[in-house]
């Protein structure tokens, strides 16, 4: 069982943009099967209401995904250390998976777009005058817009060219996914209709993933080996783990 931990691991880190691929493939997999009910007719008796929230469903889905990536490592390090596996108790062995954060934030963007644009052409049929009413006696429409505002230099930055050319204030800027999930979580709470629970989970995970950020020691939740990206210098695998 060790041993083949172990290979799965590496294999992980060795094979990232396969893994990479795949996370895509399973992150687009909500958008094609509400576009292919959508052309169906099976969204149920109001199509328009799923179409334009299932997006924004995701959205929140995949930012706090993106959230919980960092704890989940911590976890599985510290499951790798128990059981005393060769791999898995370093940073490095865990790059695979830090590798993920991009890809989910970015898929969490595409689906905060779609929701957006949805709204705007079915819900308001892009009327200026719907639109500013909407600002003005709907709350959660002005904390979604915040959250979507705050969410798009996060989308522009994520390159490496951004990470080179902002070096330390990258990762500043990037804290700002904390407050776009408070706005998120808010905003899916005041469209909710009363006695609709579904926005209650994603707040409670939401609330597990803050308090983990402030538990951190470090402001930065970084440790000296860290990358930009989160990722930490390779190192080899040593030839004693394929005989544990």
């Amino acid at each position: 069982m060790r041993l083949l931990s172990n290979r799965i691991l590496h294999t992980a880190n060795k094979s990232a943009r396969l893994v990479v691929c795949l996370a895509c493939a399973i992150m687009a997999a909500p958008a094609a099967i509400t576009g292919c009910a959508a052309l169906q007719g099976s969204l149920g008796v109001n199509p328009l209401e799923i179409l334009m929230r299932e997006p924004g469903k995701w959205a929140l889905i995949l930012l706090l995904a993106a959230l919980a990536i960092a704890p989940l490592r911590h976890l599985l390090m510290m499951l790798a250390q128990r059981r005393h596996w060769e791999y898995g108790k370093r940073l490095p062995d865990w790059n695979w998976l830090m590798r993920l954060r991009r890809p989910v934030g970015l898929a969490c963007f595409f689906y905060a777009a779609v929701h957006l644009a949805l709204y705007l052409s079915l819900d308001l049929n892009f009327s200026w005058h719907e639109f500013t009413g909407d600002l003005r006696d709907k709350p959660y429409i002005v904390i979604g817009w915040m959250a979507f505002l705050l969410l798009l230099p996060l989308a522009v930055t994520s390159t490496n060219a951004w990470m080179r050319r902002l070096k330390r204030n990258w990762k500043r800027l990037h804290l700002l996914i904390y407050p776009v999930a408070v706005l998120a979580e808010i905003h899916f709470l005041l469209l909710s209709k009363p006695g609709v629970t579904d926005p209650l989970p994603f707040g409670w995970v939401l609330i597990g993933l803050l308090g983990y950020r402030i538990m951190q020691r470090r402001p930065s939740g970084a440790t000296s080996q860290e990358r930009a990206d989160g990722t930490a210098p390779e190192r080899p695998i040593r030839q004693d783990a394929h005989k544990s």
